[in-house]
């Protein structure tokens, strides 16, 4: 689960980055600890037998242990009663803390290899916890304005790439000013608008450690004239010293009250997309794989063969 959580993170909509498995809590260990897009905790359990009481309180001493803001319980088959259960947690829990119940099976279509399919049998109650936190309503009203008209950009600009590439998911709309999808070992793809107004097309490099992020930036940077030709535009490479994370982004001046420019800016951005996820996210997936598999001297100096090169 750990090594293909990008699986996961398309059935459920957000994006999670795995710091740790096997992780010690208490007297128990927890399968995955994760982090989301807003670097909240996240505790994924992972079993093959039916729901059972041990692993619901387990769950609960993962979430209490590690602050965790979103619980994930992942199983063949959940017993009614601890349906139930997780649905009772997210309509009394505040919009802090949500908990998933997930049943995991196998599909295999012709003599094709098997695949995993999820079903998200419980999930929190967004529209409930949004209502009972939402503060000041009328500028509740107003951020909901905005944010459902970039949230409708982006869905337009996601399903205009799938339509091209459809490995490329569409996520589930989000709050907030970006969105975020297929995640990977190297982090995860983005949209967003900035406060400048931009849109930003990128490819958000975290893997939790900041040695690797920039190092593995750093790789691919040192090829940039490559990889901007295989692109076929010009790309902005940014370490962002400030933050844990790093980015690959492409950029386009958007006016969110214009709807005549919205063709064209959501062509730009599907086509940018595309291009750059059909360029860079398998040579990414697999250096990032690499760097965090084995310990590496991240002085720029030092020499790291062919990697940030393009790959068959």
């Amino acid at each position: 689960m750990a090594e293909n959580i990008d699986v996961l993170v398309d059935a459920l909509g957000m994006s999670l980055t795995v710091i740790a498995t096997e992780v010690q809590v208490g007297d128990f260990r927890l399968d995955i600890h994760a982090k989301d897009g807003n670097d909240r905790s996240v505790v994924i359990e992972n079993q093959l037998e039916r729901t059972d009481h041990g692993h619901l309180g387990q769950c609960v001493v993962y979430a209490s242990g590690l602050d965790a803001s979103i619980v994930i319980w992942v199983a063949p088959r959940f017993r009614e009663e601890f349906r139930s259960a997780l649905d009772w947690l997210n309509e009394r829990t505040d919009s802090d803390l949500g908990f998933f119940g997930v049943e995991v099976g196998i599909v295999q279509i012709n003599d094709g290899p098997p695949a995993p399919v999820f079903d998200i049998v419980s999930r929190p109650n967004d529209w409930q916890k949004l209502v009972k936190t939402a503060g000041n309503a009328a500028e509740a009203r107003a951020a909901s304005a905005v944010n459902t008209v970039r949230q409708e950009l982006f869905l337009d600009v996601i399903t205009a790439a799938h339509i091209r590439q459809p490995v490329i998911a569409v996520p589930k709309p989000q709050r907030g000013n970006w969105i975020s999808f297929a995640s990977g070992p190297f982090g995860y793809w983005c949209l967003s608008v900035i406060a400048d107004g931009r849109l930003r097309v990128e490819a958000y490099i975290d893997t939790n450690d900041r040695a690797v992020n920039r190092q593995l930036l750093r790789e691919f940077a040192e090829n940039r004239a490559m990889w901007e030709s295989e692109v076929g535009f010009a790309l902005s490479w940014e370490p962002m010293d400030e933050r844990i994370a790093c980015r690959i982004a492409a950029y386009r001046q958007v006016d969110l009250t214009d709807a005549n420019s919205r063709p064209g800016t959501v062509e730009w951005a599907a086509d940018a997309l595309v291009s750059m996820y059909n360029t860079l996210n398998g040579p990414l997936r697999l250096r990032a794989k690499e760097l965090r598999a084995a310990p590496f001297d991240s002085s720029p100096d030092e020499s790291h063969g062919q990697a940030g090169t393009p790959h068959s």
